[in-house]
């Protein structure tokens, strides 16, 4: 895993120093503590910094092929690079190293922009072709890799985290869309940053810049087609088969590695495979709280017993919780999923022993694991039976009951029924409604804030002809929340370590053959992922198939009574903050917190955050 940056300029005369390309790697030292490297060529300049993983005596960066014409810059792994390279090397290529790398070069000669669609595994790169003065990127198919890009003074320029544009002087104007959705979602969801003229590159896209012009374009979409009359053993059969295969390729590595182990059956199910592929016990890693409510390491050590494998604990505080430091330099745009904590800690508890992990992202959105989906479904069944207007009628006149939790508003249900399915998804995946999160801007950002659903309005509506509810959340899912939120969270928690993460249950293949299995099967009895738990029935503990969900989370409402609703309040006087939030709104959610009645820890805590981004980088 590294971090990559570039300058690429539209006139092939102009001069980029490499000494620019250097100071925006050397920003993302921690994505690569072992090297790091230049190239400065006619009218570009790469910079790398590489953490050694795969081939790690012969593969430095920037690398080029022997006629020096093309140069990569690339973070990632490729996990079927030996397939590509015996496919190459039958047409006649020589190779020169033994890694991942050189593959691409090779393959970006042999297939030109198909390159992307042919890899398997999670990356960003740049490719710069000298003779015709291009770039072509690429960002994996579901964004585990980042890329931020601006065109900036005349020329296009890239980097692994935001930060690294620091170094070329950008415009740090904040977007008004995008603080809104900030605090509508928890994150700025892809294709925007938080700056002005700042933007991501889509997962599952490819990017080429020449003659002055960025092209941009999809190369993959999960798509569902569910065979006429599904045989549900061969499924089970299938899906154990490839999530062993997704795991095995990811042992790939000449550095160890070692999983997360949680009480959920997404990790434990990687870590039965693990044990299963290696013919050994392994070692796990896994965190606990003081607090029982939170704590899963009871869970953890049971499932760990039942594969063998050895368990690497420790015990967080709420004073190791509480202490920040490394928040706003890790997420260097606001960032608001509060369980970014403890995978940060986990993240630091691997590193100690290990250089890469591997963790259970992906078994959610890839077979119904959210209890959202489940809500969304019997919604979208309910909704057809009465016209729109008799839910909204019932709406309203059911009795306020906003200081409820989420899940028990009855009111917020009946609103989502009078809701189109688009807007009723929105409002059950997103941390605050549109309307809550406007009433913390001050008024005249309300109009360039727009609809801070709006990200997540498009994404359902682009899938809107699948007749299937799950199918449609899923797809939004994948483009909105699993990009922006989970893949962001890992990626700069566990980066900001130096341990690289890897998530067998996002290898898109297996997530190919999830979309063949029928919609009906994930949530079969009123039960999250339950293909997916009867599947793993004949290797998992039977009281591991059956736990509730409870998600990697922190006591974030009680915090917000204590020690960081306290650090609202003093943010509050922040000049820069109040050029944006309403103060007197934001005190009135604190105090009414502090007092039991609502809870709005989801609010304030990113309120903090916001605070402290705009301190750290906006100063």
């Amino acid at each position: 895993m590294c971090g990559i940056a570039g300058v690429f300029a539209f006139d092939r005369a102009r001069a980029v120093p490499a000494e620019l390309a250097r100071a925006m790697a050397d920003r993302m030292t921690h994505r690569g503590p072992d090297g790091d490297g230049v190239r400065a060529g006619p009218g570009y300049a790469l910079g790398h910094r590489r953490l050694s993983i795969v081939d790690i005596a012969g593969s430095p960066q920037p690398m080029a092929l022997p006629d020096e014409r093309l140069w990569v810059t690339f973070n990632g792994e490729i996990y079927n690079y030996q397939e590509l390279r015996a496919e190459l090397q039958n047409q006649g290529v020589v190779f020169r190293t033994n890694g991942d790398t050189e593959v691409l070069l090779h393959g970006y000669r042999a297939w030109g922009t198909g390159l992307a669609s042919r890899l398997r595994g999670m990356f960003a790169f740049a490719i710069v072709d000298e003779a015709e003065h291009t770039l072509y990127a690429a960002r994996d198919r579901l964004g585990k890799k980042p890329f931020y890009f601006t065109e900036h003074d005349g020329q296009f320029a890239f980097a692994s985290e935001l930060k690294a544009l620091h170094a070329l002087g950008i415009d740090r104007t904040l977007r008004a869309d995008a603080v809104a959705q900030f605090f509508a979602l928890r994150y700025v969801p892809d294709p925007l940053s938080i700056f002005q003229g700042v933007e991501k590159l889509p997962p599952a896209h490819w990017c080429l810049v020449k003659d002055g012009a960025v092209q941009q374009r999809r190369y993959w979409q999960l798509e569902f087609a569910t065979a006429p009359k599904p045989d549900r053993e061969r499924l089970q059969g299938e899906v154990l088969a490839q999530l062993d295969e997704a795991v095995r390729v990811r042992l790939m590595g000449e550095v160890p590695l070692a999983p997360f182990l949680s009480g959920g059956i997404d990790s434990y199910a990687i870590v039965d495979s693990m044990t299963r592929l290696l013919g050994r016990d392994v070692t796990a890693c896994t965190i606990g709280f003081s607090d029982p409510a939170f704590d899963e390491r009871p869970e953890a050590r049971e499932s760990a017993a039942a594969c063998g494998a050895t368990l690497n604990e420790e015990e967080l505080t709420a004073e190791d919780l509480l202490d920040l430091a490394w928040l706003e330099d890790t997420f260097d745009e606001p960032f608001s999923d509060s369980s970014a904590v403890p995978t940060y800690h986990v993240s630091r508890l691997a590193r100690r022993h290990v250089t890469v992990a591997l963790s259970g992202d992906g078994g959610d959105e890839g077979f119904g694991g959210y209890r959202r989906y489940l809500f969304d479904v019997r919604e979208n069944r309910t909704r057809s039976k009465l016209p729109r207007g008799v839910w909204r009628a019932l709406g309203s006149m059911y009795p306020k009951a906003d200081w409820l939790p989420r899940a028990l508003r009855a009111k917020r249900t009946l609103q989502n029924l009078a809701s189109p399915p688009a807007e009723a998804y929105a409002r059950s995946v997103s941390a605050h409604l549109p309307e809550e999160a406007l009433a913390v801007l001050r008024p005249e950002h309300h109009a360039a804030a727009g609809n801070p659903h709006a990200p997540l309005l498009a994404a359902y509506e682009a899938h809107a002809h699948l007749s299937s509810p799950l199918q449609r959340a899923v797809q939004t899912d994948l483009v909105t929340w699993l990009a922006g939120d989970i893949l962001v969270k890992v990626d700069r928690a566990s980066m900001a370590v130096s341990l690289e993460c890897r998530a067998p249950f996002l290898d898109h293949q297996l997530l190919e053959h999830a979309a063949t299995i029928p919609s009906a099967w994930h949530l079969a009895g009123g039960r999250t992922k339950s293909f997916l738990r009867d599947t793993l029935g004949t290797r998992l503990l039977p009281a591991a198939l059956e736990r509730k969900k409870r998600g990697f989370s922190v006591p974030l409402r009680r915090w917000c009574r204590g020690p960081v609703g306290d650090a609202v309040e003093e943010v509050l006087g922040d000049s820069m903050l109040r050029e944006w939030l309403a103060s007197d709104t934001v005190r009135q959610l604190l105090e009414r917190h502090r007092r039991g009645v609502g809870d709005h820890a989801e609010m304030l805590w990113a309120v903090l955050v916001f605070a402290r981004f705009l301190r750290r980088w906006c100063a």
